[in-house]
């Protein structure tokens, strides 16, 4: 058979494997602040995460990456899709077949530029919006996909606009590449979580909160707290809100016009988790999770949008969980090839002419698309304040083997906080947050491994009056193991250095 025959037989199953675009209702018009909105994902689904939450600064206040890099983090190298290698050489790093390629200062300077750039040009919103936003990152010890540094320059390049206390990064759990949830089993008649360091299956794993525990570490519940601060979870069986389907079409555009969603690799239908004082007309404020490669629904069926760790947070405490799709494609040139179902994070969505990086700006065909259905979802708002916090006093909300993660809830306009550290060994108590610090939460770095250490919250009101805002204890978590997995794509299995299959992982 010609190459030719092979190409159009190719391309016609292709074509009939997508089947008619199912009929979904439009998006509900809700009563949101767009101002809360935040955003999270795991892998291809952080990097895109990362972009959305760059290129729409000005609406995002909170980002949380999983297995994820640094904002336009493959650069031009993409060329339409066509420099694929280069960027997971560069990005992802954990593949033998394609040596890595450090994200070093010159890459970082590339990307911030860009950044202050695009920002001037209005092509994303001004970087001055990073400056509020607070981002969250996890990245697993054994995740031999996404490697360890590609996390450590997403912190690199997020220090360049947040300050300190913006900033948590969880890296002690022996977790590979995946979504950690605490929803697990995920739903009825759904797969259940796999084991902390496997990979594979759904790409969502259970991980022990501590060695020993018999807690499950709540990835959404840390990020969702740090954005919101202290929050109610509502049990998996007590959920009271509605997983909607809903059609994307409409809000998928090519050339300011209306497109198949499947061109540009989107599935036609999404989902949405609607609690039900929302759907009541009640504020709300919205999260919009974005699935991995291989997690679209079409690969794993609702595992994702229903296990994925976020509905109980949400139905608990007014949270819109947006849920967009994408879908798996390889039908050259009438869509792009994006086999996994990918998220757009290195530009195969772009022209073939197109090496600017529209792919990470407002411009870009799946980031202008979400926000469309961010948009929709915002138009019945009432300009009613957003939900009050489920509690006001500190709470530990996580900890590292350096970090403390504290969040408390403002009870009443105009307050200022004085947050107070005392370690264990006796030492005088230690200010830590500026005299007009108005942020109700706050990360505390540069601590000791497994070390035990005393916060104090103190409130100043807008009567100029100082009460107590809480005391509490935390201990820091011991510092991971030396650990360093790879995983190899074309054998679709961990491997070790030498690209030799391999069953270890580290303790």
């Amino acid at each position: 058979m010609s190459i030719k025959l092979r190409m159009l037989g190719g391309l016609l199953a292709g074509l009939l494997a997508w089947g008619p675009l199912q009929a979904r209702e439009p998006l509900p018009a809700l009563n949101l602040d767009l101002e809360q909105t935040t955003v999270s994902g795991i892998s291809s689904g952080a990097f895109m995460a990362v972009q959305f939450g760059v290129a729409h600064s000005a609406a995002v206040r909170g980002v949380a990456a999983t297995a994820g890099g640094p904002y336009f983090c493959s650069g031009r190298d993409a060329w339409a899709g066509a420099g694929v290698s280069r960027a997971m050489a560069r990005c992802m790093q954990g593949d033998p077949a394609y040596p890595a390629r450090p994200i070093g200062p010159e890459e970082q300077d590339a990307m911030v530029a860009a950044t202050r750039a695009w920002a001037a040009n209005g092509l994303i919103d001004a970087s001055s919006g990073l400056a509020r936003q607070r981002l969250w990152i996890f990245h697993g010890y054994n995740d031999g996909i996404v490697k360890a540094p590609v996390s450590t320059a997403l912190a690199d390049y997020y220090r360049h606009f947040l300050a300190p206390g913006q900033l948590f990064a969880k890296e002690e759990l022996p977790a590979a590449h995946a979504q950690i949830s605490a929803s697990c089993p995920a739903h009825p008649g759904g797969t259940a979580c796999n084991t902390c360091s496997s990979t594979g299956g759904n790409y969502i794993n259970s991980c022990p909160a501590a060695p020993g525990s018999e807690q499950a570490y709540d990835a959404a519940g840390s990020a969702l707290q740090f954005f919101y601060g202290p929050l109610e979870r509502r049990p998996t069986p007590a959920l009271g809100g509605q997983v909607l389907a809903f059609d994307q079409a409409p809000y998928v555009r090519k050339g300011g016009s209306p497109v198949d969603p499947i061109k540009v690799s989107l599935a036609g239908t999404g989902y949405l988790y609607l609690p039900a004082d929302c759907r009541a007309g009640l504020p709300c404020r919205l999260h919009v999770a974005f699935h991995g490669c291989q997690q679209q629904a079409e690969k794993i069926g609702m595992d994702f949008v229903q296990g994925a760790g976020f509905n109980e947070w949400a139905d608990a405490n007014r949270i819109v969980v947006l849920y967009p799709q994408t879908a798996a494609t390889s039908a050259v040139p009438i869509t792009p090839f994006n086999p996994q179902g990918c998220w757009d994070w290195w530009g195969y969505n772009d022209f073939a002419f197109d090496m600017t990086g529209r792919y990470a700006t407002k411009e870009g065909l799946q980031i202008a698309a979400v926000w469309r259905m961010v948009q929709a979802l915002a138009a019945g708002q009432g300009g009613a304040p957003a939900p009050a916090p489920a509690k006001t006093a500190l709470t530990l909300v996580d900890a590292g083997a350096t970090q403390v993660l504290l969040a408390w809830g403002r009870a009443a306009a105009g307050e200022r906080y004085r947050l107070y550290r005392q370690g264990a060994d006796g030492a005088a108590e230690q200010r830590l947050t500026p005299e007009d610090f108005s942020d109700t939460a706050f990360v505390d770095g540069n601590l000791a491994p497994a070390g035990s250490y005393r916060y104090r919250l103190q409130i100043l009101g807008a009567d100029a009056q100082l009460r107590p805002g809480g005391e509490l204890e935390a201990r820091t978590a011991a510092a991971p193991p030396a650990c360093d997995p790879y995983f190899s794509f074309s054998q679709g299995r961990p491997v070790t250095r030498n690209n030799r299959p391999t069953t270890q992982v580290c303790p």
